[in-house]
């Protein structure tokens, strides 16, 4: 199965100079928790994504501004994660379980944004995909702190190894 057979086709978006007042009447209007940031609405070259938490975030982090002074460019992500409408689910599943995210906008080829793909996108439609939807899940809410802290560990143990080996080499050659 495609992500074009399940996405939602031409998602509501927004630019970065509208106010985040413009995306959070966008999300309640239609009841979404993201909106893809487009370059213009003629294009709708895909340049960001925008999610409630982006937004209650910045204006929490700058309490003094009003969410109707703020743009959608201040507060949105821009290293955004996409798929292409061709790309099957799984590969759609497992861009969205290894960065930890729960929507995808789809883009074509001109990377304009066609659609987005979310996890409920996925539940609702991948009836005998429970495993494989549960392990999606538990990768995008699994606490990558943990994972990182674990990396972090080994590579400090690699460092110590690698330095006290050096120290070693030195004594004895000198």
């Amino acid at each position: 199965m495609k992500c074009s057979e399940i996405m939602t086709k031409n998602p509501k978006m927004c630019t970065p100079g509208d106010s985040v007042s413009v995306a959070i009447g966008l999300m309640w209007d239609y009841d979404c928790g993201s909106i893809p940031v487009v370059k213009d609405m003629d294009s709708k070259e895909l340049v960001g994504i925008v999610t409630d938490r982006d937004i209650a975030m910045h204006i929490v982090k700058h309490a003094y501004t009003h969410p109707c002074e703020a743009n959608v460019g201040d507060c949105m992500s821009k290293n955004v994660i996409s798929c292409s409408p061709e790309d099957s689910i799984e590969s759609a599943m497992k861009l969205m379980a290894s960065n930890q995210i729960h929507r995808l906008p789809i883009i074509d080829q001109n990377n304009s944004c066609i659609g987005l793909l979310s996890t409920s996108d996925l539940v609702k439609c991948l009836e005998g995909m429970n495993d494989q939807i549960i392990a999606m899940l538990k990768d995008i809410y699994s606490r990558r702190t943990s994972n990182q802290s674990e990396i972090v560990k080994e590579e400090k143990k690699e460092d110590l190894n690698s330095e006290s080996d050096e120290i070693k080499n030195d004594e004895s050659s000198g």
